[in-house]
C-alpha cells in the first residue's frame, strides 16, 4: 500500500509499507568520533527543552518553567523574550515552541505547556505576539489535553503547508493511543488559530495515532516529508515517518510487527511499522536535519538527541523510505541531552537536559552546546 501526502501543492507518493511482519531485527548502532569541535555557548539554564532558529537569527529556547530566552549564537548572550506561568512536576512544564510561518506579517510565537486542572496537569496550546522586545500575554488556541508526570510529548514542527503539527503523549495512559475521541497518543495537525487542518483524516484534529511519547517531529526540508522520534517502553524505542491517517500501534504493538502477540493486530489494524528501533532503549529526544556540506557525509541526515546522554545520526535511503544506518557521538560526555538544532551556517545547538530531576547536573547546567565542525 502507498500513502500520499500534499507538500506545498504537490502529492508526493511516501509508498510507505504497511506491517509487514518482518522479524529481521535493527543493526547495532555504531559509535564514531565527534567530527566538530564543541563549546558551551550559554549555561546556567533551568531545563531548556526546545530549540528553534528565530527569524531574527536568534536561539530561542524553551525552559521547562516557563521562560523563553533568546540566545546570541556568535556570543552565547542571553535576554528573555517571555515568560508562561506553567505546571512543572515530573515531565511536564513548558515544552515546545514555533514560530507564525509568516511571522514578518503576524509576529506569533506557538508554545505547549503543562497547566493546572483543578488538580490534575492539562497540556495547551498557546500563542503570542512578539513586539520586537517582548512577548505579549499567551492565548490559548486549545486546551483540554490530558497531562501528566510523564509521556506529555509535546513537540511543535510547522508543515510545508504552513499548517501546525503537534506531537501528544498518552500521559502515562496507554489506553489514550488507540482510541480516536482523546487528543492523547496522537500527532495533531492543526490551523494557526488551533482548529481541525482542512483535510485531516477524520474530520478533527488527528493526523496520526497509536504513539506513546513522541519527542522529535520535524519535516525533510527538501521531501517536506514529516519524521518523528518516539520513546518506547522498556524497548522499542522509534524513528517514525508520520502520514495521513496512520496507527503506529502503541500500546498494542511495541516497534516493528514481530511478535506473534502483535501480527494480528498489526493485520486488522494497518499497523505501519517503525523505520528503526532500539533495545535497549536510549530515549530519543529533539531532531533537525543536517542540510549543509560542511561535515562531508552528513548531508541530508537526520539528527536526534537522547536523554541516554548521545547525539544520533540516522542515514536514510535515497527515497527517504528507510534508514540504512545509525552511529552516535558525545556518548556520555554531556549528560541527558534534550534537543538539537542545525543552524544555517551548519554548526549543532544542543540542549542539555540534567536539571530535570533524573540527570546528575554540574556547575554550569544546563547548558546550550556548540558544535562547529571541524
Amino acid at each position: 500500500m502507498s500513502i500520499s501526502v500534499a507538500v506545498s501543492g504537490a502529492l508526493v507518493s511516501l509508498g510507505i509499507g504497511l506491517a509487514t511482519c518482518d522479524a529481521t531485527r535493527t543493526p547495532p548502532t555504531q559509535s564514531v568520533t565527534a567530527p566538530f569541535s564543541a563549546i558551551t555557548l550559554a549555561s546556567g539554564l533551568a531545563t531548556p527543552w526546545d530549540l528553534a532558529w528565530g527569524p531574527d537569527s536568534m536561539i530561542w529556547v524553551s525552559e521547562r518553567g516557563g521562560t523563553i530566552s533568546r540566545i546570541d549564537p556568535k556570543t552565547g548572550n542571553r535576554s528573555v523574550a517571555g515568560k508562561i506561568r506553567v505546571r512543572e512536576s515530573g515531565e511536564s512544564g513548558l515544552m515546545g515552541i514555533a514560530f507564525d510561518p509568516d511571522f514578518a506579517h503576524s509576529p506569533f510565537v506557538y508554545a505547549m505547556h503543562s497547566y493546572d486542572v483543578n488538580g490534575p496537569v492539562g497540556n495547551e496550546l498557546v500563542r503570542m505576539r512578539w513586539d520586537g522586545r517582548a512577548l505579549g500575554e499567551p492565548s490559548v488556541l486549545l486546551d483540554g489535553i490530558v497531562g501528566g508526570g510523564i509521556h506529555n510529548g509535546s513537540r511543535i514542527a510547522v508543515g510545508p503547508d504552513k499548517l501546525l503539527y503537534i506531537s501528544t503523549g498518552d500521559a502515562g495512559r496507554s489506553e489514550h493511543a488507540q482510541n480516536r475521541e482523546s487528543l492523547n497518543g496522537k500527532i495533531l495537525r492543526l490551523t494557526l488559530d488551533g482548529h481541525a487542518a482542512p483535510g485531516n483524516p477524520f474530520g478533527d484534529r488527528i493526523w496520526s495515532y497509536g504513539h506513546r511519547n513522541p519527542q522529535g517531529l520535524v519535516f525533510h526540508p527538501a521531501t517536506g516529508v514529516l519524521y518523528e522520534t518516539e520513546h518506547g517502553p522498556s524497548d522499542n524505542d522509534e524513528i517514525n515517518v508520520i502520514t495521513r491517517g496512520a496507527n503506529y500501534g502503541w500500546p498494542d504493538v511495541h516497534g516493528k510487527c514481530d511478535e506473534d502477540s502483535e501480527r494480528a493486530f498489526c493485520a486488522s489494524h494497518a499497523v505501519v511499522e517503525a523505520l528503526w528501533t532500539w533495545t535497549p532503549t536510549i530515549a530519543p529526544t529533539g531532531a533537525d536535519f543536517y542540510m549543509s556540506d560542511r561535515v562531508p557525509g552528513w548531508k541530508g541526515s537526520l539528527l536526534f538527541t537522547a536523554l541516554s546522554g548521545a547525539l544520533y545520526r540516522a542515514t536514510l535511503s535515497g527515497d527517504g523510505k528507510s534508514v540504512t544506518a545509525v552511529e552516535k557521538t558525545l556518548s556520555g560526555e554531556y549528560g541527558r541531552l534534550r534537543d538539537v538544532l542545525v543552524g544555517p551556517n551548519g554548526e549543532i545547538y544542543i540542549a542539555t537536559s540534567n536539571r530535570d530531576g533524573r540527570g546528575s547536573p554540574r556547575g554550569d547546567d544546563d547548558r546550550i552546546l556548540k558544535l562547529t565542525p571541524k
